[in-house]
């Protein structure tokens, strides 16, 4: 049972932090903030404890200082990215809820083609999924594409103005909490 838990550990350490980074950025795509800002401090966090690569060597039962390194880095920055965006949102302030109007720059649709298994090595189309999002720009001048619902899509214009609930999170970054 010991030896089979230790064959299983790194890929269970992996699965978690590839779930704290989609975690990460499921929450950054409710946030209004720049893509490289929360992954920059992630890196940065995880750059600064570097000398902590040691202490990867039960994971990756090496002594390569290289292995150890990319090892650390990686999931001491997918810890950090989930916490600061994760934290944002979970300890923003309620009292600092507010409304905001937004102006619709454009609208687009993204379509995403499908496929079915039909064989071990095979497969054929299965038609399309269409996505539809809104480019708005907030008061202070930020941008943000916003994936909304076909009836929202539909109804819609370009240059008209929609009511967005905006917090502030703990880190003082902006967060959507009522959309489109």
């Amino acid at each position: 049972m010991k030896a089979l838990f230790i064959k299983i550990i790194p890929y269970v350490t992996v699965l978690l932090a590839m779930i704290a980074w989609g975690i990460g950025y499921a929450i950054y795509g409710e946030t209004l903030i720049d893509w490289w800002e929360p992954l920059s401090m992630a890196l940065i966090l995880a750059i600064a404890t570097l000398f902590l690569y040691k202490n990867w060597q039960w994971l990756t039962r090496s002594n390569s200082k290289i292995l150890n390194g990319i090892c650390h880095l990686f999931h001491v920055s997918a810890l950090c990215y989930f916490l600061i965006l994760g934290g944002n949102l979970i300890l923003a302030d309620p009292s600092s809820t507010r409304e905001e109007k937004v102006t619709v720059l454009s609208k687009h649709i993204e379509t995403h083609k499908q496929t079915r298994r039909v064989g071990n090595h095979r497969y054929v189309p299965a038609g399309e999924r269409k996505e539809y999002y809104l480019q708005v720009i907030f008061e202070n001048g930020t941008r943000k594409k916003l994936p909304v619902s076909l009836s929202t899509y539909n109804k819609t214009r370009t240059n008209a103005t929609r009511t967005l609930t905006l917090e502030k999170g703990f880190f003082g970054y902006t967060i959507i909490k009522k959309g489109i």
